[in-house]
């Protein structure tokens, strides 16, 4: 029950600090390279404004649907959140070989065994 509560804390953690993240890569992709961000934002345009995505061959309602998901807007944050997630798990990767290089096991002392149901 611990190694589930531990994993659901971990997600969690790195949910919030995906958040965190991808506002600063917006502030600082606007802040020093705006072109960046314009390229990437016409990228987007281009994508949602493809008339295969604009127009579909299904009904009105499935139209309504993929015009409101398909956009510009929903594009960047989602490229966004992707650069931001490759960030913060390189981040999590980094600090825990940092911490197993700080905190090696004592001398003599058997590696933990690591449990069936654990998730990491």
């Amino acid at each position: 029950m611990l190694t589930v509560f531990r994993a659901l804390s971990m997600a969690s953690t790195k949910i919030v600090l995906t958040f965190i993240v991808a506002i600063f890569l917006i502030m600082l992709s606007i802040l020093f390279y705006p072109q960046a961000y314009l390229t990437m934002d016409d990228f987007a345009n281009w994508l949602a404004n493809l008339d295969l995505m604009r127009n579909p061959s299904d009904n009105s309602q499935s139209n309504a649907v993929v015009r409101l998901l398909i956009n510009e807007a929903t594009i960047f944050g989602v490229v966004t959140t992707l650069v931001a997630r490759i960030i913060v798990e390189l981040l999590f990767l980094l600090f825990g070989g940092l911490w197993r290089i700080a905190n090696p096991p004592e001398p003599g002392e058997a590696p933990k065994e690591k449990s069936k149901m654990s998730f990491y």
